[in-house]
């Protein structure tokens, strides 16, 4: 049996059981009528009996911001408390709690109900750390992922601001799983190869590979060690590069710009050069492809409003492909696609991107390239020798060309380097090692130093001869010498060339002639007229004249060989035009007429032939008055000794003086391209002639 005294104390823990259950549920109540006061007693004084369902109590009263106990700090510490002892409560208190509202679910409830208000705070205080109190304090709340996001932001925004190495490394190891990381990371990384590379020097970056390998910016690194090793853009340079980076990723391209750079002198025998002097090229199959391709000669060729290359048999080897082509130069074409320009070989492959706004043809391994209305100059490897800031650039002679920057000339050697100072309004090329340049208005001559040998003093001048120079003062003309002495003052109307010891002056409509001493040899005696200059020009020994209003030939020292008897006369020849009056005829240098005049005009003969007109048509004759090109055209010009370009009205064809026809009179225009080469158009079809074969080439159709 139980005993009396324990029978009470069994009744008094009971009593007080009771008594407790019975003070919270009273404290839930006057928590849900809002008596705050009475509730906050009565949560406090079971906080040892009843810890969680009144720290519960209490983290409801210092959450709600209608009474003045609210205090978000206070809500946090007792939500805490009650979240943590309600699982040591019995079952049947918290069975009889669910009444108020008070278990499990409505802990963590009001749980987050606080942090998601502790974050509102954080979120207008905006720092670092009072972000990182509230993830490290908060870590159930839906909120913390934000937090994390404006802590990581923050720490990255501080790492910018302080911008150095240590700042993103400090951030890397803080926040490693950051969704940040990787931009922290490269932000690292660069500021680590900047810090490191800073001087810019070439050892720097040896150093910056060789101890952070793992640093992605390496491959800048290895491309800065390539450009100032190169910087010369010499052979010797690239050889060099090669041989002592051998693990740089540019070797390949070092080794594809030493041979772009060695065939300047772009020919067969050349490649096959590079190849003994090359071994270990390790393209060798490339130079076997250029071999053969180096022997090829191609032509641009359109087909609808595209341009292609066809071989000298008109097949198609490069399909209509680019909107336009220039012709090959030392191997390279320049090309044009969407509107820009770039240089291709003859194997169609793009050597030099199309990145310009125009592009000329390669000469002596340098080529003029446009962007932007300024201009520049690249190498065969599309190096830019000549930056593009330039207003206008010559073509080079004598190792200088003349450039213009702003509105000065100046001049510059090969590789780019200013050689004279741009401070000339205007610049020739060099020639003999000196060269013209233009002051203000007035016209001197300099050497490769920029040193003048003649000082600018008159506003055109040029030489005479290798001491004397014609100037021109008051739109008269003189002589004088490098250092402006004057030899003769300006009092002549015209200055002709000196050929032979002699040039023909004009002077008050009357022509006379001077040696290379400025000296008079032949006195004003001859009449001046039209083309005078030309015509009455010595050829040999000899010049055609007019006196008293008639032609005739005199030789150098002014005797007449051939009387002034005639109205007319041809350009100088053994077997020369004239006119009497009666037509135009031919007379030797006997003066005896060979063909009599029966011709509306003719020049006199070259090689063999000449050409006349009758009745407004042009033909050709031989030396025996035989026609060989009928009188069938408007027009027949000289080609070169054996070919004449002839016209009927708008179409032209080609003949030999012989009278053979090479190309039917049926294109719209002719036009020489060089020593080997016409160009025929036709309704927009492309032709050409190979002269040495005199061979037309005409496209093969690739759609038959």
């Amino acid at each position: 049996m139980i005993s009396k005294s324990i029978y009470i104390v069994i009744l008094s823990l009971l009593f007080c059981i009771t008594s407790y259950a019975s003070k919270i549920e009273k404290g839930f109540k006057a928590l849900n009528s809002f008596n705050y006061f009475e509730a906050k007693e009565i949560f406090y004084s079971h906080l040892k009996k009843q810890n969680s369902p009144a720290s519960y109590g209490l983290a409801t009263i210092y959450f709600r911001t209608d009474n003045p106990f609210h205090s978000l700090d206070s809500a946090y510490k007792y939500i805490r408390l009650s979240e943590s002892n309600y699982s040591k409560m019995k079952e049947k208190d918290k069975e009889k709690l669910k009444k108020f509202n008070f278990d499990y679910l409505n802990i963590i409830d009001l749980r987050g109900n606080i942090s998601k208000a502790c974050y509102e705070i954080v979120l207008n205080q905006n720092t670092l750390a009072e972000y990182s109190k509230f993830i490290e304090q908060h870590e159930w709340s839906n909120e913390r992922f934000f937090a994390i996001h404006k802590r990581d932001s923050i720490a990255l925004s501080d790492a910018k601001t302080i911008n150095n190495s240590l700042g993103y490394k400090d951030f890397l190891e803080k926040y490693s799983s950051s969704e940040f990381f990787n931009v922290a990371q490269k932000l690292y990384y660069q500021t680590q190869y900047r810090e490191l590379t800073n001087s810019g020097t070439l050892a720097s970056y040896l150093s910056f590979i060789k101890s952070h390998p793992e640093n992605p910016y390496i491959k800048e690194a290895e491309d800065r060690i390539f450009e100032i090793s190169t910087s010369g853009n010499t052979i010797e340079d690239f050889n060099a590069f090669i041989k002592t980076y051998t693990n740089n990723r540019n070797v390949g391209n070092a080794w594809k710009k030493l041979y772009q750079i060695y065939m300047y002198d772009y020919s067969d025998a050349r490649i096959l050069q590079f190849e003994k002097d090359y071994p270990d090229y390790p393209y060798k199959e490339n130079l076997e492809i250029d071999l053969k391709l180096s022997k090829l000669k191609l032509l641009p060729y359109k087909q609808n409003s595209l341009y292609g290359f066809i071989d000298y048999n008109g097949n198609p080897l490069i399909e209509p492909q680019y909107e336009s082509l220039g012709f090959f130069q030392e191997g390279l074409a320049y090309a044009v696609k969407n509107g820009k320009y770039g240089y291709i070989d003859k194997g169609n492959n793009t050597v030099i991107p199309f990145n310009y706004d125009s592009a000329s043809d390669f000469e002596d391994g340098r080529a003029i390239i446009q962007k932007d209305n300024k201009v520049g100059i690249i190498d065969r490897s599309g190096q830019v020798i000549f930056d593009l800031v330039f207003n206008d650039i010559g073509a080079f002679s004598e190792g200088l060309i003349y450039a213009q920057k702003d509105s000065l000339y100046g001049f510059y050697d090969k590789i780019g380097a200013q050689r004279i100072e741009p401070k000339y309004n205007e610049a020739f090329a060099f020639s003999k090692g000196i060269a013209k340049v233009q002051i203000r208005e007035n016209q001197g001559y300099i050497d490769t130093y920029g040193s003048f040998i003649v000082p600018p003093a008159y506003s055109n001048i040029h030489f005479f001869n290798d001491t004397l120079l014609v100037f021109e003062e008051n739109e008269k003309f003189g002589l004088m010498k490098r250092n402006c002495q004057i030899i003769d003052s300006a009092k002549f109307d015209k200055i002709g060339n000196l050929i032979n010891d002699r040039a023909i002056v004009i002077k008050n409509g009357k022509i006379g002639y001077i040696d290379g001493k400025g000296q008079l040899i032949l006195d004003f005696k001859f009449d001046d007229y039209p083309n005078a200059i030309e015509l009455s020009q010595f050829k040999g020994s000899y010049a055609v004249v007019k006196t008293n209003g008639k032609f005739g030939v005199i030789e150098q020292f002014g005797k007449f060989i051939i009387p002034a008897s005639y109205n007319q006369l041809g350009a100088f020849s053994p077997l020369m035009s004239f006119n009497k009056g009666k037509g135009w005829g031919f007379i030797d240098m006997s003066n005896n007429i060979l063909i009599q005049p029966q011709f509306e005009s003719a020049e006199s003969f070259k090689n063999g032939y000449a050409i006349v007109e009758k009745m407004t048509l042009f033909g050709m004759i031989d030396s025996k008055g035989t026609i060989t090109i009928p009188l069938n055209f408007t027009e027949i010009k000289s080609l070169d000794n054996d070919r004449v370009i002839v016209s009927r009205g708008p179409n032209s064809g080609v003949y030999k003086v012989t009278g053979e026809e090479i190309v039917p009179v049926e294109y719209q225009q002719i036009r020489i391209l060089n020593k080997e080469l016409l160009l025929l158009t036709k309704s927009g079809e492309v032709n050409y002639l190979y002269l040495p074969e005199n061979k037309i080439i005409v496209p093969k159709n690739t759609n038959e």
